[in-house]
């Protein structure tokens, strides 16, 4: 009802788990890669716990969209099964036609299917959801299922997907086989304060939102208050809050709006829980108020000084200790070469382009004057370009020798300086043509120059902000694990150079396929994915949710 109000093409906070949706958190990215490994090597069994609301089934459904296309994949959501009834429902999921009714004969014929889907190198995975519903006889035929194998491989993958309490089960005593078969365990809590705030953003913008986010400030922190980072909740809360903004007919929401939106969401609930939580506080005060004056009458007799204990000056306020952790400086490489002619305007010029360029990835808040006159700083007066980028959940790359061609390959705003009369100038490098490129200046005006002479009058190093979706190491060459090689190797595939199996690790394959990638943007086909290639890859992972295309031509 109020998309078309809001200027969204879709509804941005539906409780159907819609992989779209999901935010790729470094925790879920973790999660992912792990699975996808655990499926791809074929670990065997492996399990994702996760309370109420956590994103669960939203992440299921992600992990199938990024399946390699020799996989087979069933996902079971009904847990209130007999044995017999399971192993129907994985038939059907997988397109198999159920020949008999008893459990045997369906395992007989499932059987048959998933040593014919090995011999021809195919792999088949069956997800369950909602697993700590499964019955005891229902996780022991689960056992049974995690028995077909080859002596050097496990020929089905079965994820088994629930809440804590799936954990619980599986500790207990007759189920300590199949707990002993789980080669690959996966958690998965609540988002962190910031990571908050990047869902609502996230889902907004997936749903159409080009604009300002309608949601201020002081709103996301009351929607993070309530929900404590579980999805399910702010999804609720932030309909509500979208629907109440509506039907006020005001484009920002507010704290107010949203404490309106949570009454609404709970009810009496809330009511019934602010009343119990009233009288608890005031029992407690009227505790805490007799202990007091007790002490303090001893003190008095008997002379002593009451003081608070020292740890108490370090307490943090509830839910700020993770955002704290996530908000730490990162440590920047050494910034470009400042000339003493001019320090004041290079610095001041790059925080004003280093501004432009937050925008052009998206970002709105905490870009108002105060905000960037409190920016940490490098040595030489500089912003410190990595700590301000991560502050916005982005990455900052330092390339310190580069060429013209290098960033036409990598196609994104670079930040770069070139020599002026009055000494070194700051330009954002918004675009290029084939005879040129397209630079703005700190006062934010367009200006062209021509690639005949361009690096004589450039340092050759430039800063680029890009979105880490893999959560990549800045030099993944430097630290090629499985995680990261798994990552990689899912987006080289959907580009079309890697074939199906996806390599686990930095193989002969990985590397041609790497080599096929920076031909097609123009890089040297080296095979080694250092920064550049990097920074190439984000781009196009980017897709809409990046800077508008950087490099043009003329006509």
């Amino acid at each position: 009802m109020y998309e078309a109000f809001f200027s969204l093409e879709d509804p941005p906070f539906v409780l159907t788990p819609d992989p779209r949706f999901l935010l790729r958190s470094k925790a879920h990215h973790e999660i992912l890669a792990s699975l996808l490994y655990g499926i791809t090597s074929q670990k065997g069994l492996m399990t994702l716990i996760g309370d109420v609301g956590t994103g669960k089934t939203t992440l299921c459904r992600a992990l199938l969209r990024e399946l390699p296309a020799d996989v087979q994949s069933a996902l079971v959501l009904n847990p209130h099964v007999s044995e017999a009834e399971l192993l129907g429902t994985i038939m059907d999921d997988l397109g198999l036609e159920r020949r008999g009714a008893t459990t045997g004969e369906l395992m007989a014929v499932l059987s048959t299917h998933v040593l014919a889907a090995g011999t021809e190198g195919k792999t088949v995975v069956v997800i369950l959801d909602e697993a700590q519903s499964l019955s005891v006889e229902a996780l022991e035929q689960i056992r049974i299922l995690s028995n077909l194998e080859t002596p050097t491989r496990k020929l089905l993958q079965l994820v088994l997907v629930g809440q804590p309490e799936l954990e619980e089960k599986l500790h207990r005593h007759e189920l300590r086989q199949l707990d002993q078969r789980i080669a690959l365990r996966c958690y998965l809590g609540p988002l962190t304060r910031k990571e908050t705030y990047r869902y609502i953003e996230h889902r907004l913008r997936v749903a159409g939102l080009h604009g300002a986010l309608p949601f201020s400030r002081a709103a996301m922190a009351k929607i993070y208050d309530h929900s404590r980072g579980v999805p399910r909740v702010t999804n609720l809360v932030c309909d509500r809050a979208l629907m109440t903004g509506y039907s006020l007919r005001a484009k920002e929401i507010t704290a107010v709006m949203v404490k309106r939106a949570i009454r609404n969401v709970e009810g009496n609930r809330l009511r019934r829980r602010s009343g119990t939580r009233s009288r608890a506080l005031a029992a407690a005060l009227v505790v805490l108020s007799v202990g007091s004056l007790a002490a303090a009458a001893v003190a008095y007799r008997q002379g002593w000084t009451i003081r608070p204990p020292r740890s108490w000056a370090a307490r943090t306020t509830p839910g700020v200790a993770d955002d704290a952790t996530t908000a730490a400086p990162v440590a920047s490489p050494p910034p470009a070469p400042v000339a003493p002619a001019a320090p004041v305007p290079l610095a001041s010029g790059f925080s004003a382009l280093l501004s432009e360029a937050l925008r052009l990835w998206g970002v709105r808040d905490g870009l108002s004057r105060e905000a960037v006159a409190a920016w940490p700083q490098a040595p030489g007066g500089l912003p410190d370009i990595g700590a301000v980028a991560a502050r916005h959940q982005l990455s900052a790359t330092f390339l310190p020798e580069t060429s013209l061609a290098e960033l036409r390959a990598i196609a994104l705003p670079a930040l770069i300086d070139l020599a002026g009369a009055d000494g070194r100038r700051p330009y954002l490098l918004r675009a290029m043509t084939d005879d040129g490129v397209v630079l703005v200046t700190p006062d934010m005006r367009e200006i062209g120059h021509p690639a005949r002479g361009f690096e004589e009058v450039w340092n050759r190093t430039a800063w680029i902000l890009w979105w880490n979706v893999d959560q990549l190491p800045e030099n993944p060459s430097r630290e090629m694990t499985v995680p990261v090689t798994a990552a990689v190797a899912r987006r080289l595939q959907s580009l079309g150079h890697l074939a199906p199996p996806l390599p686990v690790r930095h193989d002969g394959r990985f590397q041609e396929a790497v080599k096929a990638f920076q031909a097609s943007i123009g890089l040297p086909p080296d095979g080694i994915l250092g920064p550049r290639t990097t920074l190439a890859l984000s781009r196009v992972i980017a897709g809409k949710f990046g800077p508008p295309t950087e490099v043009t031509r003329s006509r």
